[in-house]
């Protein structure tokens, strides 16, 4: 995923949709994503995946559950 850092990361626009809904709603967790942005299942998981290796957002794990909320550092 190096080739990521070549370019914005937020230049595609279902990963700028799902950064946009994490950070308006921190502790969220993939499945609401997709019911809240109409963003396939594999493309949320996938666009998460990303912005995870970007640093932009961070993942908690409650049991089972995975959150998401925008990282600390992200500047956007």
């Amino acid at each position: 995923m190096r080739w990521l850092f070549d370019r914005n990361i937020l230049e595609n626009e279902s990963r700028a949709v799902i950064f946009r809904y994490i950070k308006e709603n921190p502790e969220t967790y993939p499945q609401k994503i997709v019911r809240e942005t109409n963003i396939g299942r594999g493309a949320v998981l996938y666009h998460l995946d990303v912005l995870l290796y970007a640093g932009m957002v961070a993942c908690l794990k409650d049991g089972k559950l995975r959150k998401y909320r925008a990282a600390q550092k992200a500047v956007v």
